[in-house]
């Protein structure tokens, strides 16, 4: 049996009502993100935080205050 199809079996065996599928979504949907972002890094896709914030600035202005 390969992994993939014993986390199915283990899967399958819980109740549909199971709490513990919401956590296993929740923690496969967050490996998923943080594997996608290591791969920006990886390949360059990053800004730093000073021009991460001025591009956040530009697109979305702060209105003066009145």
């Amino acid at each position: 049996m390969t992994m993939k199809e014993h986390i199915h079996t283990l899967v399958d065996e819980l109740p549909d009502d199971s709490p513990l599928l919401a956590e296993f979504r929740e923690t496969l949907r967050m490996n998923q993100a943080i594997g996608e972002a290591m791969e920006d890094v990886r390949a360059g896709r990053t800004y730093d935080a000073d021009e991460f914030m001025a591009k956040v600035q530009e697109r979305w202005p702060r209105k003066a205050s009145a």
